[in-house]
């Protein structure tokens, strides 16, 4: 029975490929279920915690860590689970719960990701970390390291990694489907958080008085300090240079993820420009913004340019014979059912150097070819394993996780790259070969975090 049809013949029977696993001895489950603590239990960690309750046979939930415990968005997990322990501060949780914790899943604000997984790696916990990684490219670079040297299962939340998606994907590069790709436009073009703001953010919010139910000292962790303002809660922090990573931290983990790591084989850029940027100032994410990464050929791929769109606003110039994609994914068959479809979903065009054009569209949807084509195009392996379920299989050392650190966090480092562009709204070089931005001392400085050095009490997370 060949690789496809094995993957299908699993799907069908509700098993699953074994699959050799690269797990720690302390993170193994022997007993079958995995003991999974979640930081951050509001919003989208309340969305995986959903999604991880459809597997109940594979995981026992065993403590609840949220430094804004019991606010508003908090309260629907704390009712469906009213005698699991909670705590505020992630250290403390480990203090008590070391030897309870097999895995811990972190849906925290971007620029919590990283001391919260460095904590559970060097005590040999699993880790999900929803996406982007971290919050800064060395911050990238040491939960990699660290996952390598502890030997925990680790997986980027990029959901979309795990759909037919990412098996059409690498089916299609495997045998030579897609190939010859010089050009990738990556665009979204949704409105976002901070658009409400445009013209009236002149500075750094606060002081307001702290919740009762907030640890804003703990919700800092690593960044400089910042007084209290309700503009940075709930989501509102993807906003801000100094906690979220915008726009391409968000999505670009969604559209560009199997680029990254099938076409560009993990490759840093080696120059990021900044192409365009409307209501662009010093403290939050601008309003439309262009760029473009640029990758010389090498080994592993020829020249190729990816360029990223975003704005409501925003739209990329669209190939010949473009169609536009409905919000399902699907693409009409003729113009006449374009009148329909309005708005340019979300998506991806690549280019490849015998004329052919891809289209993709978000997290899920497979390729589809622009214009007329008329050869057959191979199947390929249909989903058997979502990505929830993957990681915690993958904990009881039953398969591998799909977007482990050494795949989500070089390409999570790419969106690092682009949030010092937009934050200074220039362009610049980079040598991937020392992992430092050429001739720029002030973006350089930025490749450890958005605030520089980390806040006094938090250095030894910056130790593998």
């Amino acid at each position: 029975m060949n690789r496809r049809n094995f993957l299908k013949s699993c799907a069908a029977a509700g098993a699953l490929p074994f699959l050799p696993a690269c797990f720690s001895p302390k993170g193994y489950v022997a007993n079958g279920k995995v003991r999974l603590a979640l930081c951050g239990i509001g919003c989208q960690g309340l969305y995986d915690l959903k999604q991880c309750l459809k597997f109940p046979q594979l995981f026992e939930l065993v403590a609840f860590c949220d430094t804004d415990m019991g606010a508003a968005h908090t309260l629907e997990a704390l009712k469906m689970f009213p005698k699991v322990p909670r705590f505020q501060d992630f250290r403390k949780m480990f203090d008590k719960m070391e030897k309870d914790i097999d895995a811990v899943l972190v849906a925290t604000p971007d620029h919590s990701h990283f001391p919260i997984a460095m904590h559970a790696m060097k005590l040999g916990k699993a880790v999900y970390v929803e996406k982007p990684l971290a919050h800064s490219y060395v911050e990238c670079d040491l939960l990699m390291k660290a996952a390598d040297k502890y030997g925990v299962v680790t997986q980027l939340g990029n959901q979309g990694h795990s759909t037919v998606k990412y098996h059409q994907f690498k089916e299609y590069v495997e045998t030579g489907v897609v190939k010859d790709v010089y050009k990738v436009v990556a665009h979204m073009n949704n409105a976002r958080r901070w658009h409400k703001w445009e013209g009236r953010v002149s500075r750094f919010p606060g002081p307001e008085r702290i919740p009762a139910t907030l640890d804003w000292d703990t919700w800092l962790a690593t960044v400089a300090h910042h007084d209290y303002a309700k503009e940075y809660m709930v989501g509102e922090w993807r906003a801000w240079y100094d906690f979220g990573s915008g726009c391409m931290g968000d999505w670009g983990a969604h559209l560009i993820d199997c680029v990254h790591q099938f076409l560009l084989k993990g490759d840093m850029p080696t120059e990021v420009k900044v192409l365009n940027t409307k209501g662009w100032n010093k403290f939050v994410y601008p309003m439309d913004s262009t760029l473009s990464f640029s990758f010389p050929a090498n080994s592993k791929h020829g020249d190729f340019e990816l360029e990223w769109y975003e704005g409501a606003s925003n739209l990329p110039p669209l190939p010949p014979s473009f169609v536009y994609a409905d919000s399902s994914g699907d693409i009409p068959k003729n113009a006449a059912n374009n009148a329909a479809v309005s708005k340019l979903c979300p998506g991806k065009e690549m280019y490849q150097r015998d004329g052919m054009i891809w289209q993709s569209l978000s997290h899920k949807h497979p390729l589809h070819v622009v214009g007329d084509y008329n050869r057959k195009l191979p199947d390929y392996p249909a989903e058997f394993c979502t990505h929830y379920e993957g990681f915690l299989r993958a904990v009881r050392g039953e398969m591998e996780t799909t977007s482990p650190f050494s795949v989500g966090a070089p390409l999570s480092q790419v969106f690092a790259l682009a949030c010092i562009a937009q934050r200074l709204n220039r362009g610049f070089k980079f040598d991937p070969g020392k992992q430092e931005i050429v001739g720029d001392s002030e973006a350089n400085a930025l490749l450890l975090g958005p605030t520089g050095d980390p806040r006094k009490g938090w250095e030894e997370y910056y130790k593998v």
